[in-house]
């Protein structure tokens, strides 16, 4: 969306100036992507980023400029289940730790899970968590270390066995819901702590509405796009002292397509930028850009959204929000109840390559020319998990979408930072990584708050700063 909000903006800035979006897939939104499952009429299969926090203030502000509405997005209720290596719990019950089958040490075992987070906290010299910035990987992770070991050069999974062992270590991750052990530790840290409390809201019509609406007022404003095309390559535009020219390619077109311009911004996924960046000798020149680029996990993640004709889940105490297991679903989020009587939930929710373990099919299927769907094997599948994860017999559903972001051969990876760089220091650089020419880059996989709207806003800020 940092594309549609860049060229919004400029459009209005100058009027008069040839302004035109490239998209290198068939639609507007990039990882916005809303898909509706009828019969339900107010949920949408967010396949997708799918709320915010309230703390993104800069989020909040578009929304409400943009005159769209949102509503709650409830994340975690006290009465839903934990299922953990077999143990079935309500939220409410867990006090410790040792309460599931892991083999903890016995000072681990009686912590309850919270009490992990502030024994991790205080290990790498975060002792009061007020200190935790909204920024994911922002400076209030700068002095942060464990044995002398600064944060963002070892790995989560490093720091998560030092401080608890293996068992302790599994426990956390399944707790939370993810699989991120690849993460440089200060980003993992991040991301679990910046909005631990979060309360959250979705959009109504879904959060892709946001680059949609972004798209249409800047064709209004007499900006071209063209879908499908994808940047192939960048080179000095031989004719202008400072210009560039980019090379790109389409699925059903053949040859390429060329075009001059004075300024280039990139706003692209982490694989689609390294690819560029791979064919591109111009933008190997930037130590820093190819330094961050070298930096980035590629990360698999999972969604299935599933529609049943009542809300099933009701029968068993369970609220809108979040229930978890070690199990392939990982998290299953229930939605709001809707006004057809149907009913909508977020049947898996995981990242890393642990659902597609269970559920290969998706690997391949669906597509974004089917809007998602899901084929009959997967349904079952994924009922199966839910019946075991629930402990009662799942009814089969009416419909169902989802999809696996992680396909770095068409940009679909989430981009998170790994260990070896400290991303507050590198960002404002990487805005402008080339001296002389007017190339810039926004977007999330290269900001502070990878994964968000914001991440894509703040970046879009500070290029528009130096457009």
């Amino acid at each position: 969306m940092a594309g549609t909000l860049a060229a919004y903006r400029l459009a209005a800035r100058y009027p008069t100036k040839s302004i035109a979006i490239f998209e290198s897939r068939s639609r507007i939104g990039g990882r916005l992507w809303s898909v509706p499952v009828p019969p339900v009429q107010h949920e949408m299969a967010e396949l997708g980023g799918m709320r915010t926090p309230f703390q993104h203030r800069e989020t909040l502000d578009l929304i409400d400029e943009l005159g769209l509405s949102t509503h709650p997005a409830p994340a975690v209720a006290p009465g839903n289940f934990v299922r953990l290596r077999g143990t079935r719990l309500r939220r409410q019950e867990v006090t410790h730790a040792g309460q599931f089958p892991y083999a903890l040490r016995p000072d681990l075992a009686s912590l309850s899970p919270d009490a992990f987070f502030v024994r991790l906290a205080e290990a790498v010299g975060l002792e009061d968590l007020s200190k935790v910035g909204a920024d994911e990987t922002g400076e209030w992770l700068d002095g942060l270390s464990h044995h002398g070991t600064k944060l963002s050069f070892i790995t989560a999974g490093e720091l998560l066995e030092a401080e608890f062992g293996s068992e302790g270590a599994a426990f956390l991750q399944d707790w939370i819901g993810y699989e991120l052990a690849d993460l440089s530790a200060s980003k993992w840290l991040g991301t679990v702590l910046a909005v631990s409390d979060a309360q959250y809201m979705g959009l109504d019509g879904g959060m892709q509405r946001i680059p949609l609406t972004l798209a249409d007022r800047a064709t209004e404003a007499g900006v071209s796009i063209h879908l499908g095309w994808r940047a192939l390559s960048i080179t000095d535009d031989p004719d202008s002292s400072g210009g560039l020219t980019v090379h790109f390619g389409h699925p059903t077109e053949s040859g390429t397509r060329t075009v001059r311009a004075g300024t280039v911004i990139l706003a692209q996924s982490g694989s689609s930028m390294r690819r560029l960046w791979f064919n591109s000798p111009i933008l190997q020149q930037s130590a820093v850009l190819s330094r961050a680029l070298t930096h980035l996990v590629e990360n698999d993640s999972v969604k299935i959204y599933l529609a049943y004709d009542r809300p099933w889940w009701r029968d068993l105490g369970l609220e809108p929000g979040k229930s978890v297991s070690d199990g392939p679903l990982r998290q299953t989020i229930y939605l709001q109840e809707d006004p057809s009587g149907a009913s909508l939930i977020m049947a898996s929710y995981s990242f890393g390559r642990h659902a597609l373990r269970a559920f290969p099919s998706l690997e391949a299927s669906p597509t974004e020319q089917d809007a998602g769907r899901l084929d009959d094997a997967v349904i079952r599948a994924v009922t199966e998990a839910l019946s075991e994860m629930h402990g009662v017999a799942v009814p089969l559903p009416i419909d169902g979408r989802g999809t696996h972001w992680g396909d770095t051969a068409v940009g679909s990876d989430i981009p998170l930072w790994g260990p070896g760089v400290e991303p507050w220091k590198m960002t404002k650089d990487l805005i402008a990584p080339l001296d002389r020419r007017r190339l810039f880059i926004c977007g999330d996989a290269l900001s502070l708050n990878q994964g968000w709207v914001l991440g894509a806003l703040q970046t879009t800020a500070h290029v528009l700063d130096r457009v």
